[in-house]
């Protein structure tokens, strides 16, 4: 707060002339002063310091008293209309107040302010606005708020401090809590209460409700805080006053894990609420399919997913060749194998573990395969006996698994390569806010040729919300000592429009070299490294892009500039 006066009422000078034992000189720090409506009061009222006595508990005024019933007595008081201020703020000081038995040295302190009394009335009547401040701050920059030992030279109560007070936050005084918000006389006066009960729910997407029951603040307000889960620091979102019951914090980010909490606060105290945990909506991958070369040794396609969260997760892995004639491709893969390793970080270097393998699909897992086909957005195999092949697996935890695809009939033909989440899916009818695991990174690897020979990648973005999609298209930074590289990627992304019939798909973004655009390099760099992505070199001539997906079909071609062929690499990584 900025204060812009200093008023000193009493012979300062004397204070240190003469022996001020048995004597205390205040300086009280009271902010802006504003009446019950929240209307800025300027030299009006009276300001008093009350001692709580010796029961340590303060009587509140009653009609016709200042300091109630109680053992409470009055330290010293200001009159306010005698003193200059600029717009309500005030720092007050008292000269020489003489102990005088009926308060001692511990008692508590409290201020009292009285926007209508004046020095010539004194006495409140019934109903007559007050505010009851004590400073309950444990960083509060003044001294204690109790009396200090006979002889103290100054006493320093700041009442508006800066840093950590329940009444102020980053010294920003809010109007509803420097307000004289109390009646004389009146029995709901007194403390905050928490909530007995706090709860939250995301109805709208993007938009967190938090909502809490039977709470009171007399003559202050709420302020509501969130953090991120397992974080220390709350942040403050607003303050409503002490009728509110819900409070809509539209701040969110996407697939968050937040805490809140209300305090009730008002000049006797603050108290805390218990704290609600909620997820804001997120998306989540469904799924990669790659169509592409089917080759062998380095030209095989091979796909690589990530999977993060603490449960398990149901997986399912299909690779198509001969099934692809259903889609009038003449030059399929004739006998496509899988193989599905994981990596074992906890070898030095990590190794890849093969987990498990399938050559035709039907001769092993048919049932639990077309079970998964039937929760995934995966198109059913026309036939059991079909040399396409395919795997269900359901892994737990954060892991890194990589799927090896070659034609066993070597014959170099189209070969179509996929992962679908079967756990967190709107097909099965579960939200992907109610998954434990999900799928965040997919990637294909594999020949990129000319014409129908492009790296063709497909995923579907599946929620409420948007989410923020990076994705990648490598040559020349594909790691490893891999001979032909795509030299020059270039990658564009589309989606699938479903309102036309028939559908057609709509162009979203394109690039060639990842820092064509300059505006969005320190994003890229920034996102690379949230989804643990490797930054690339400024001069790499690799693809990216960036953009806010909403729910839907994509698809990504990943091709070579001026018709260039080699080794590609396209990655879709889900950052929020």
């Amino acid at each position: 707060m900025k204060m812009k006066n200093l008023i000193s009422i009493g012979a300062l000078a004397s204070m240190f002339a003469v022996n001020a034992w048995g004597s205390v000189f205040f300086t009280v720090d009271v902010g802006s002063l504003q009446d019950e409506n929240g209307d800025p009061l300027v030299a009006q009222g009276m300001l008093y310091l009350i001692s709580s006595g010796a029961d340590e508990s303060f009587s509140l005024p009653t009609a016709g008293s200042v300091v109630g019933s109680g053992d409470d007595s009055i330290v010293a008081s200001w009159d306010l209309s005698a003193e200059s201020s600029t717009t309500g703020e005030y720092i007050v000081s008292s000269g020489e107040v003489v102990f005088d038995g009926a308060w001692e040295a511990g008692d508590a302190l409290a201020i009292l302010w009285f926007p209508n009394l004046t020095l010539a009335n004194q006495s409140p009547a019934a109903s007559e606005p007050y505010g009851f401040y004590r400073n309950t701050s444990v960083n509060g920059n003044g001294d204690a708020w109790e009396l200090p030992e006979d002889g103290t030279l100054l006493h320093s109560l700041k009442f508006f401090t800066e840093g950590n007070n329940p009444l102020v936050d980053s010294s920003d005084v809010p109007a509803l809590l420097a307000t004289a918000g109390l009646g004389v006389g009146d029995p709901a006066a007194g403390p905050p209460a928490a909530p007995t009960t706090v709860a939250t729910n995301e109805d709208n997407p993007g938009t967190i409700t938090f909502e809490w029951e039977d709470a009171s603040a007399p003559g202050g307000a709420y302020r509501i805080e969130r953090k991120l889960a397992g974080g220390s620091d709350w942040t403050v979102l607003g303050i409503v006053d002490s009728s509110a019951t819900s409070f809509d914090d539209p701040s969110v980010g996407r697939g968050k894990d937040y805490e809140y909490r209300l305090v009730a606060i008002n000049g006797f105290d603050s108290v805390a609420s218990s704290e609600a945990t909620v997820q804001s909506l997120r998306s989540s991958l469904a799924n990669i399919a790659t169509r592409g070369i089917m080759g062998s040794g380095d030209q095989a396609l091979i796909l690589g997913f990530v999977i993060e969260g603490s449960g398990p997760i149901d997986i399912l892995a299909t690779a198509k060749g001969p099934e692809l004639a259903n889609q009038n491709i003449t030059n399929f893969a004739l006998d496509p194998t899988m193989t599905l390793f994981r990596t074992d970080f906890t070898q030095n270097p990590p190794a890849n573990i093969e987990v498990s393998a399938n050559d035709d699909w039907g001769s092993t897992q048919a049932a639990t395969v077309n079970d998964l086909v039937g929760r995934t957005f995966a198109q059913p195999f026309s036939s059991e006996t079909s040399k396409d092949a395919a795997l269900a697996t359901s892994p737990e935890g954060t892991q890194l698994f990589t799927a090896v695809v070659n034609d066993i009939e070597d014959s170099n033909g189209v070969g179509l390569v996929e992962i679908f989440d079967a756990t967190g899916t709107s097909r099965n009818g579960v939200a992907p806010n109610d998954a434990q695991n999900r799928l965040v990174n997919v990637a294909t690897r594999g020949f990129v040729g000319t014409g129908d020979e492009v790296l063709i990648a497909g995923f579907i973005v599946d929620g409420q919300v948007d989410s923020k999609l990076l994705l990648r298209g490598l040559g020349p930074s594909i790691a490893g000592n891999l001979t032909g590289k795509l030299e020059d990627p270039t990658i564009t992304l589309f989606r699938t429009d479903f309102t036309q019939n028939p559908p057609v798909n709509v162009e979203v973004a394109t690039n060639d070299n990842w820092t064509d655009d300059p505006d969005m390099v320190d994003e890229i760099v920034a996102v690379s490294g949230q989804v643990k992505a490797a930054v690339l070199d400024t001069d790499a001539k690799d693809s990216i892009i960036l953009v806010d997906a909403v729910p839907g079909l994509y698809s990504f071609v990943l091709s070579g500039v001026s018709d260039g062929t080699g080794i590609g690499l396209v990655e879709v990584f889900l950052a929020d």
